[in-house]
């Protein structure tokens, strides 16, 4: 049995002088966890927006039209990338370029990645188009994605789609989970 003791009036006072500048503590737990979560999502979408820059065409090789593209990071085992290439997963997010400009299609590419993997999405379909239409030698949105991709860390792997999603005008994306 634990004993009661009781504060005398003098007691009280003495205490409540001493505590009279101090503020209640607020659970460190619950402080420490939403800090945390903000620290974690400014983070991840600081580092989508910070490569928001003209892609350096020094970092990926350029394509033509009809070049498929293909980039795998090392922690992607071969069966995942099998998987990839032939299209097996649930229907993916879907996000078409056509008709966007080089830095319209970077920012709508960043907003795309980040948003689809905040939402859990693994597979993601990027149609950019072949580029036929233009009078340059390369195709612009092609070399963009491909630059692109290359340089974001959610990226894991990725490769042009099957001909029924685009074919070499598109591509399958694997993200971080």
């Amino acid at each position: 049995m634990t004993k009661k003791t009781t504060l005398s009036d003098e007691d009280k006072r003495l205490f409540a002088e001493a505590m009279a500048a101090n503020k209640p503590l607020t659970p460190k737990k619950k402080i420490e966890e939403t800090r945390k979560k903000q620290d974690t999502q400014s983070l991840a979408y600081r580092r989508y927006q910070a490569s928001r820059t003209t892609p350096n065409i020094n970092t990926a090789p350029m394509v033509n039209a009809e070049s498929p593209l293909l980039f795998c990071r090392a922690n992607v085992s071969d069966k995942q990338m099998q998987q990839l290439q032939q299209g097996i997963f649930p229907k993916p997010a879907v996000l078409d370029l056509h008709g966007l400009t080089e830095n319209e299609a970077i920012a709508r590419l960043n907003d795309f990645i980040y948003q689809s993997q905040k939402r859990k999405i693994t597979v993601v379909l990027i149609i950019h188009g072949k580029g036929n239409r233009n009078n340059l030698h390369s195709p612009i949105l092609k070399n963009t994605v491909n630059e692109q991709l290359r340089r974001l860390d959610a990226v894991l792997a990725f490769c042009s789609a099957r001909s029924v999603d685009g074919g070499n005008g598109a591509v399958y994306v694997m993200l971080k989970a």
